[in-house]
C-alpha cells in the first residue's frame, strides 16, 4: 500500500488530508504535538500511525527518521505552519514572535525533509509536497507580514534544493491551498478543508519529475514565485 507522512494532523487541512488518504486505504503516517490521536479521526475505522513531534523541537524532528526505520514514503506532505497572529487571519490576538514565525514554517519543513530524505528517496518516485500560501509570492513586491514572508522563504529553500531533488529522483514542489476556512484561515475562507484536501491529492498524485521546483495550487494552476 502506498505511504504518506502528513506533518500536522491535528486540525485544518493536514487532518482532512489524513482522513482522506486513510479512506483511500493509504498508510498514513502522521505528526501532532502530543502524539495523540486528533478527535477528528476517532471515527476513522483505520488510524493513522502517529507520532509526537514539536516543529521547534530539533530532537524530535530527527528521531522521524528512527521512528520510520526503513519505511518508505512515496509522499512526505508538510502541513503544519502557524500564522503571525493567535487567531489566525483576522484574530484580534497577540503577535506571534517573528523568530518563531519562520522557526515553523520555514526553517522545519526543510529540517523534516532532510530528516526523512532517505526514506523519500526509497520510494520509487518519492514526493515532498510544502504547503505554502500566495501570501509568500513576491509577484506583487515583498510580501507585508512576518507569515507572508516566512512563506516566501520556505519557497526560496524549495528552489534552492530542487535541482538536487530532481538529480536524486525526488519530485519536490511548494503547493498553494487555496483561502480555506480554517482555525488559521479564517471563517471568511472561501474553499472548505475537504474541497482543498481533495484538490492537493489530485495534484500530488499527477506530479512528474517535471514538477520539481514548481509552485501549483489545489487546482493546479501554477502560481508566480
Amino acid at each position: 500500500m502506498p505511504t504518506i507522512l502528513i506533518i500536522g494532523i491535528n486540525r485544518g487541512i493536514g487532518l482532512e488530508l489524513a482522513r482522506q488518504y486513510l479512506a483511500d486505504g493509504w498508510v498514513v503516517h502522521g505528526t501532532t504535538r502530543s502524539g495523540d490521536l486528533p478527535e477528528g479521526l476517532a471515527d476513522m475505522p483505520v488510524r493513522p500511525i502517529l507520532h509526537p513531534l514539536d516543529l521547534q523541537n530539533d530532537a524530535q524532528i530527527a528521531g522521524l527518521a528512527s521512528a520510520l526505520g526503513e519505511t518508505a514514503l512515496d509522499v512526505l506532505l508538510v502541513c503544519a505552519a502557524t500564522f503571525d497572529r493567535v487567531g489566525g487571519l483576522g484574530g484580534g490576538g497577540e503577535a506571534i514572535d517573528r523568530d518563531k514565525v519562520f522557526a515553523i514554517n520555514t526553517r522545519a519543513p526543510m529540517e523534516i525533509a532532510q530528516a526523512v530524505y532517505q526514506n523519500v528517496l526509497a520510494a520509487p518516485m518519492g514526493k515532498m509536497v510544502f504547503i505554502s500560501s500566495s501570501a509568500g509570492s513576491r509577484m506583487r513586491g515583498e510580501p507585508r507580514t512576518d507569515y507572508g514572508q516566512s512563506k516566501a522563504a520556505l519557497n526560496d529553500a524549495i528552489r534552492q534544493y530542487a535541482d538536487e531533488w530532481a538529480y536524486n529522483g525526488i519530485i519536490g514542489m511548494a503547493m498553494n491551498p487555496g483561502w480555506v476556512a480554517t482555525e488559521m484561515g479564517g471563517a471568511g475562507g472561501r474553499t472548505s478543508p475537504q474541497e482543498s484536501a481533495a484538490g492537493i491529492r489530485w495534484v500530488v498524485d499527477g506530479l512528474g519529475p517535471q514538477h520539481c521546483g514548481t509552485f501549483i495550487d489545489y487546482q493546479g494552476n501554477f502560481v508566480p514565485w
